[in-house]
């Protein structure tokens, strides 16, 4: 949405209080360094009444945000306000930022995972409401353009996992590595430079690169479009290169598929695009889980393993040993629940924040997990609200 003005803010913000939406619906690690906040902390009272207001992707783009928003609407009630987003929906996106906002009882904003448009949305919020915490994951804008107008936004780190996907393909036996994408993708600064460096890391270890185009799931093929072209192409890949091709894919929609696809031809997969093993795995191998089991990362791996056993192929595909969705929507809750209780002061304290993500990584995976939260660095600039995470991953 572009250039919103003031004086159209404040129509939007008083159409919406009008209407009574105020509150939507009802391990070893590398610490990074405290970075001072460029918006004073407001006066804070542990255990006074607040509200943290979440905004997620809907169950189309995946289901572990909103299983993530469930459970913790479930656990902390009223504390929990908020809704899925429209996809696509830029006015939208911002007049029901706006609407949860409004209400002054409203301490911090999350919106999982950041869409185009997320960063209008928060510059329209911080009009009224210049105190309110402002925290996202998964980037879908450029860094420049999240990284001014968010405290604290929360990425895999894209950027360094090109080097490090391509480094574990190679110990896993691969010797053509096939990368899925479309034009919209390639057009995100992060995503692009992660290609590039996939690309040269394989001429690096003597891994032959295969750039291939599928048709963007936002177009007129829609899913079901992308889905289809990754389930032809990928036996076609596998006998044209054999069967050390590893593959890996830039949109969640693929990964279902392309789980299927791999361990029924006999390639490999060293990652989804947000490595979990919740993504893409569980239903591509036709597992099911239960219910009181679906955010059980423990549980999940352990059937995982046992169901690539009998499909020989095992320590054919790997992930990390927790969803990282999950961590990060976990972890920048707990973060934005201690600022208004007021244990966290500033807005941005990537040492505090890596200690949650440290935490809740070992309490899910059960064990002690590695975890890596390192300021976001691309083309010679680092980014000081912009934090990219790595853990170690797991072979299969």
């Amino acid at each position: 949405m572009k250039n919103i003005s003031k004086r159209l803010l404040s129509g939007m913000v008083a159409a919406i209080m009008t209407l009574g939406l105020l509150s939507g619906c009802g391990e070893t690690n590398k610490p990074g360094t405290s970075v001072p906040s460029s918006t004073p902390a407001p006066d804070q009272s542990p255990g006074g009444n607040f509200k943290i207001a979440i905004m997620h992707t809907d169950a189309s783009q995946g289901e572990e945000p909103t299983r993530a928003f469930e459970q913790l609407k479930a656990k902390y009630g009223d504390m929990v306000v908020g809704s899925a987003f429209p996809t696509g929906e830029q006015e939208v996106l911002v007049s029901t930022a706006l609407g949860l906002v409004a209400d002054p009882d409203v301490k911090a904003l999350l919106i999982f995972q950041e869409p185009a448009g997320s960063a209008a949305a928060v510059k329209a919020c911080r009009e009224i409401r210049p105190d309110v915490l402002y925290m996202a994951g998964v980037v879908a804008e450029d860094p420049d353009v999240v990284d001014e107008v968010f405290d604290v936004i929360i990425d895999p780190a894209k950027i360094p996992m090109g080097d490090s996907i391509i480094r574990l393909a190679k110990d896993m036996g691969c010797e053509t590595f096939v990368h899925y994408s479309f034009p919209r993708h390639m057009a995100m600064e992060s995503l692009a430079q992660r290609r590039d460096i996939m690309k040269a890391t394989c001429e690096e270890v003597g891994i032959q690169f295969v750039d291939a185009t599928t048709p963007d799931p936002m177009s007129d093929a829609g899913v079901t479009g992308t889905q289809q072209f990754v389930l032809e192409d990928i036996p076609k890949m596998v006998a044209q290169y054999g069967p050390n091709t590893a593959f890996f894919g830039t949109n969640t929609a693929m990964m279902d598929v392309m789980v299927k696809a791999v361990v029924e031809h006999g390639g490999l997969l060293p990652s989804t695009c947000d490595p979990s093993p919740f993504q893409g795995f569980t239903s591509g191998l036709s597992i099911e889980i239960p219910e009181d089991k679906s955010s059980d990362p423990q549980y999940a791996v352990e059937q995982i393993q046992a169901r690539l056993a009998e499909l020989n192929m095992s320590g054919r595909l790997a992930t990390w040993p927790v969803s990282s969705a999950m961590l990060y929507f976990t972890s920048i809750f707990e973060y934005a629940k201690q600022y208004a209780e007021g244990t966290i002061t500033e807005k941005t304290d990537v040492e505090a924040l890596t200690r949650i993500f440290d935490q809740v990584a070992d309490e899910m995976a059960g064990m002690d997990c590695n975890v890596y939260l390192t300021p976001w660095e691309a083309n010679g600039k680092t980014y000081t609200h912009l934090l990219g995470f790595e853990m170690d991953f797991l072979v299969l």
